[in-house]
């Protein structure tokens, strides 16, 4: 079931990037979705999640993307603010400390954090613990840090720990 569930989400995340529900498209990314899950049980040879721990990652998704979607509007803001408004702000690089967990977490904040426009992933260093960002305002990098712990936090370390 869960590999199911897994092939489904791909495959919708596919057709949300496309913005296309074509059947063929539709077929490409039920075909893709398939090798990827299938690559993964094979490269991994993990023990699938229990039926609770999916649910409760599941439960999550709401929070997920209701909350990637106010820190777009907030990044929107900022960004036609800045674009706008007197002077360009104090863009520049911050290094974010990434908290423990698997690379799959890492990357899904680094996508997730890309949405923004205020902020471009640079970088994603697993090894070192570390994301770099550019943002619109790094005048305050320790603001900058407490607010995507706070956004990981409360949006995405229930659906990726």
């Amino acid at each position: 079931m869960t590999a199911l569930l897994r092939v489904l989400v791909l495959t919708g995340t596919y057709l949300l990037v496309l913005t296309s529900a074509h059947p063929a498209d539709i077929l490409t990314g039920l075909v893709l979705a398939t090798v990827l899950v299938l690559a993964r049980g094979r490269v991994r040879g993990s023990e699938p999640l229990p039926a609770r721990a999916v649910l409760s990652r599941l439960a999550g998704v709401p929070a997920l993307l209701g909350g990637t979607l106010v820190d777009l509007v907030r990044g929107t803001w900022r960004t036609a603010v800045c674009l706008i408004g007197p002077g360009s702000g104090n863009a520049g690089l911050v290094e974010v400390p990434i908290p423990g967990g698997e690379r799959g977490s890492a990357v899904a904040w680094g996508v997730r954090v890309g949405f923004v426009p205020d902020t471009v992933v640079v970088e994603v260093d697993k090894e070192r613990g570390r994301m770099l960002l550019h943002v619109l305002d790094a005048s305050d990098p320790e603001a900058v840090i407490a607010e995507q712990h706070d956004s990981y936090r409360r949006r995405q370390r229930r659906v990726f720990p």
